[in-house]
């Protein structure tokens, strides 16, 4: 399989299909002697008993804004141009060059819905009795992820709400709280906090004119810090106005790995599944081809150097050449 034919495959989320995805990886897998099962509706192929653990995903963000096919990727200048070129088919392509001759005591996770929540494929696998007894065994993890080629061993966790804040409807004359000026004010909260990336992706009000006050008003808030991910919920809920009503939709831990198992002192700003690694236990880094700029953005590219790379980098891991 090439990464041209990863990238031909449809996995956009949501809503992802992966069942053509699972099953050429499959056959990728039992090609290069490992076994291979289907576990939490990822696929896990193992060679001997698993020190490391290569872990990448399978889906990819929808195709908004591409002016050419997503799923008919092109060459150009030493480049492969395709949805999930780098984020992350491309570092599927890297576990399977890498793993081309065979290998030794290696998993490889092959995982989904890490593009969207509200919990990844590698959270439902390290929660089976197969991923709790394989975690138990390794000493560490690869995440994939577009990284430029740098390991990396810190990065803030995720937690994504949805806030319905309510307040007096009625004649904008009188000086009763607002729901929209209620939201305004506790995001504005929010946004001041130290040490928070805060994102307000929605807001939404209603009500039949300007002289109107609203009586509901809801927003979608995600926030990446180092905390805890239950610290952070903790800490909105004192934030908010009594009567607000709080859903979570995503909690995802941070990365903080001080002793990483492949050496580095990186760090990045967004959120990876190598948190919810570290959460079970794994030592976890994130490390891979490509580069975040390309992420989720039409004429995603990764190039054939730092796919060469990265395979070379897996292969050193997992015969044990890299500490």
């Amino acid at each position: 399989m090439t990464l041209e034919q990863l990238i031909a495959i449809d996995t956009q989320n949501p809503g992802a299909n992966y069942a053509a995805m699972t099953r050429h990886l499959r056959h990728e897998l039992e090609a290069r002697g490992a076994r291979v099962r289907m576990v939490a509706g990822n696929v896990l192929g193992t060679w001997g008993k698993p020190r490391v653990m290569f872990n990448a995903h399978m889906d990819t963000v929808r195709a908004d804004g591409w002016k050419c096919n997503p799923l008919k990727a092109r060459t150009h200048a030493g480049r492969v141009y395709g949805l999930g070129a780098c984020d992350t088919k491309g570092n599927i392509q890297a576990i399977l060059d890498a793993t081309q001759g065979g290998a030794k005591d290696l998993a490889a996770l092959l995982s989904t819905d890490e593009e969207c929540g509200p919990q990844t494929g590698a959270a439902r696998f390290l929660k089976t009795a197969t991923g709790k007894a394989i975690a138990k065994g390794l000493r560490g993890a690869v995440v994939m992820e577009p990284t430029e080629n740098r390991v990396i061993a810190r990065h803030p966790g995720y937690v994504q709400v949805e806030l319905t804040f309510h307040g007096s409807g009625g004649h904008s004359s009188s000086r009763k709280a607002s729901a929209a000026g209620a939201a305004v004010s506790a995001l504005h909260g929010l946004q001041s906090h130290d040490g928070w990336n805060v994102n307000v992706s929605a807001i939404a009000a209603q009500a039949a004119g300007g002289n109107i006050r609203a009586s509901s008003c809801t927003a979608t808030v995600s926030i990446r810090s180092f905390q805890r991910a239950a610290d952070v919920i903790r800490r909105i809920k004192t934030t908010l106005p009594t009567g607000t009503r709080l859903s979570v939709k995503q909690a995802e831990g941070p990365l903080d790995n001080r002793r990483p198992f492949v050496a580095s002192e990186n760090k990045v700003p967004y959120w990876t599944d190598a948190g919810t690694f570290e959460a079970a236990g794994v030592n976890a880094v994130v490390y891979g081809a490509g580069s975040i700029a390309q992420a989720h953005k039409p004429n995603e590219y990764v190039s054939f150097a730092s796919l060469n790379k990265a395979a070379a980098f897996l292969e050193e891991v997992a015969g044990g050449r890299r500490a």
